[in-house]
């Protein structure tokens, strides 16, 4: 591995140059939370991979605050990655899929679908999975991740 960070650069663009996977993953880049600063934390916001932007899983927890309803967990959790995506040069509009874990998908989903439409309105959203989960500790009730195109 590379040890100074000229020699990191020069990997990078090798590996860059070479394309396929290589190229991918030094093309990858950090995206900052912007919900959190702007700082990057030990979990990036998301990594941007070319023109894509890969999010992590965020939930709508801020700062070991932990609680409220599953409508105010999704829309906080949406509204985190409204602003990391606009942080990656993109949007929700250019969002195509996503994956929402839930702690209880049986009663709350459609309460979580309520709020997911807000921020997805109109016929076209993006395909998305929704799986039933448990979260480490018993307030969370949900986590989403995303993958967007950034223009």
């Amino acid at each position: 591995m590379p040890e100074s960070p000229d020699d990191r650069r020069n990997f990078l663009r090798e590996a860059a140059a070479t394309g396929g996977l290589a190229g991918m993953a030094a093309l990858a880049l950090a995206v900052p939370s912007k919900a959190a600063g702007g700082k990057i934390e030990k979990t990036p916001a998301g990594l941007k991979v070319g023109n894509l932007v890969f999010t992590s899983g965020l939930t709508g927890v801020a700062q070991g605050d932990f609680g409220g309803t599953i409508e105010d967990q999704t829309r906080a959790t949406l509204a985190k990655h409204k602003k990391n995506l606009e942080a990656a040069g993109t949007s929700l509009d250019n969002v195509f899929k996503v994956v929402v874990y839930m702690a209880d998908i049986k009663v709350e989903k459609p309460a979580m679908n309520e709020v997911y439409a807000e921020f997805f309105p109109g016929p076209l959203r993006p395909s998305r999975s929704a799986i039933g989960v448990e979260f480490p500790d018993s307030r969370t009730k949900v986590e989403i991740e995303m993958i967007a195109w950034a223009p």
